[in-house]
């Protein structure tokens, strides 16, 4: 249309361009045919002073239709028909521009109104449906410790002792390496009450277990996020993992030993349920890598014997 205006082809091209965008919409296209109709219709009964304007087009009174010319402020078509479908093309494509950015600033404003982030759980890092999954309910049909049936915290060491894993409690076959044990808490991120275990399990790989108590399930999902971010500073890799008490995440970390062609990788789960983090670390070993399957039974059978102490 800019290098030929007469050229018919080149009309019938933008025209029908922009009407096959434009008849997308009936509504809009008969609300635009009547807007335009005044326009094409012939001049109009006054016709007011031109303007005077530079680098832009501009409708207003100084677009004009007069005698064999068709004035759009500086920009003039011929009035014959081949020159009208041109006009007439203009202006759908103005109309539709404007269109557009009212649906988009519709759409900005929409996004930045409804579309925040939900607060949750932490891959190594951020909260994900797999690896790192925040939730008001389990994963796998079991109720979460919503508000509804929220339990108190544990009270004492004996009570984490008793969520840890006993012999019977575990496949056939493993053995214990360090008896199960808890005892006040030592750490600074406001647990009351921690304990462990250790056990060897399947071709000859080690498995630790690690109960911690908090006094509320916010101080809980503090402590969460924050071991979940400490593991993604130390250049952990996430792992999937289904949905397991109210957030999960799971990640391998792998670090030299001497000689730097040797390295040690571990496996580890980090879940919170209610007002406690159970922990689960499958270690790799020379020849195998930690089973994908033992980590996730395990680390639901740590997480369900913590919801069942916080449930009395």
């Amino acid at each position: 249309m800019d290098a030929q205006p007469d050229d018919p082809a080149a009309i019938t091209g933008l025209h029908n361009e922009l009407n096959t965008g434009v008849m997308a919409d009936q509504a809009f296209a008969a609300a635009l045919a009547v807007a335009l109709a005044p326009v094409l219709a012939g001049p109009p009964p006054e016709e007011p002073p031109p303007q005077t304007i530079q680098n832009s087009v501009i409708i207003d009174g100084g677009s004009r239709v007069r005698g064999n010319t068709i004035a759009l402020g500086p920009v003039t078509f011929n009035n014959t028909p081949a020159g009208r479908i041109a006009f007439g093309a203009i202006c759908v494509a103005l109309a539709t521009l404007v269109a557009l950015l009212v649906y988009g600033s519709i759409q900005v404003l929409d996004g930045d109104s409804s579309g925040s982030p939900a607060k949750g759980g932490s891959e190594p890092g951020q909260g994900r449906q797999k690896a790192g999954t925040d939730s008001s309910e389990s994963g796998n049909g079991t109720a979460g410790i919503g508000n509804a049936d929220r339990a108190a915290p544990l009270a004492d060491a004996e009570t984490i002792r008793s969520v840890l894993p006993d012999a019977t409690s575990l496949p056939s076959g493993w053995t214990e390496l360090a008896a199960p044990t808890a005892d006040v808490s030592s750490q600074d991120d406001g647990s009351t009450f921690e304990g462990g275990a250790e056990y060897l399990g399947r071709y000859s790989m080690e498995t630790q277990f690690h109960v911690f108590s908090y006094p509320d399930e916010d101080t809980a999902q503090a402590a969460y996020e924050a071991k979940s971010f400490k593991a993604q500073e130390r250049g952990a890799s996430s792992l999937t993992m289904e949905q397991i008490g109210d957030q999960v995440t799971a990640f391998a970390i792998s670090t030299s030993r001497g000689d730097a062609y040797v390295t040690h990788t571990s496996r580890t789960t980090v879940v919170r349920t209610g007002t406690v983090l159970t922990i689960v670390v499958g270690n790799d070993n020379e020849s195998r890598s930690y089973s994908s399957a033992d980590l996730e039974s395990l680390t639901r059978l740590l997480s369900d014997r913590a919801r069942t102490a916080q449930m009395g």
